[in-house]
C-alpha cells in the first residue's frame, strides 16, 4: 500500500537513483573543485557538494533545488550554497522533525558557523546513516554518520503550482 509519505519521497529516492551512478567520479585535477556538476551549473572550480545534489534533483527527478527563491548561490538549474538550500527547506516546510529516509537531504555544520556541506540519503539504521555526498574527499564518495552527525534533514516533496487563479 502506498502511503502519503512513499510519494512525498518519491523526488528525493529518484534522484538518490542518479546520485548512485556517479560514486567514486573524481575532480580532474585532484584539489581543484573542476567537475561536470559543476561546468553543468555554470560555476566550475567552485565547492560542488550542493551544485551535485541539483543536478541529482533536476536530472533524476525534474525538481529545481531552491527553485523560486531568491538567495546565494542560487541560479536556474538550482542551488550551490548550502545555508540557502537549508533556508529553502525550512521556508517551504520541507524541513523535517523526525528520522530520515532514502532520498532526503543532509545538512552538515563541520563548524558552528552557516552550514557547508550536503548530501543524499541512501540508508537509515541503527541511529547511523549513509548519505552519498559530493566534494567528499575530492569526489562523489559514500560516507556513514550518526544521526547527530547532520545538523538536519530535508524532504523535498512533489508540488503542483496552480498557474491560473481561480482554477477548479
Amino acid at each position: 500500500m502506498t502511503t502519503i509519505d512513499d510519494v512525498a519521497a518519491a523526488p528525493g529516492l529518484r534522484a538518490l537513483a542518479q546520485a548512485r551512478r556517479f560514486v567514486g567520479v573524481t575532480e580532474d585535477p585532484p584539489g581543484s573543485n573542476r567537475t561536470q556538476f559543476g561546468r553543468w551549473f555554470g560555476a566550475d572550480g567552485e565547492p560542488w557538494c550542493a551544485m551535485f545534489l541539483s543536478y541529482c534533483f533536476k536530472v533524476g527527478a525534474r525538481v529545481v533545488l531552491c527553485g523560486g527563491v531568491e538567495g546565494a548561490g542560487v541560479a536556474a538549474r538550482g542551488c550551490a550554497y548550502v545555508p540557502t538550500l537549508e533556508r529553502w527547506l525550512r521556508e517551504t516546510g520541507q524541513w523535517l522533525s523526525g528520522p530520515p529516509a532514502a532520498g532526503d537531504i543532509a545538512i552538515f555544520n563541520w563548524d558552528g558557523g552557516p552550514p557547508d556541506h550536503a548530501g543524499i540519503v541512501e540508508s537509515v539504521a541503527g541511529g547511523r546513516f549513509v548519505s552519498i555526498e559530493g566534494n567528499s574527499g575530492n569526489s562523489v564518495a559514500r560516507r556513514e554518520h550518526g544521526l547527530a552527525a547532520a545538523s538536519g534533514f530535508g524532504r523535498v516533496r512533489p508540488y503542483v503550482a496552480l498557474v491560473t487563479e481561480g482554477y477548479t
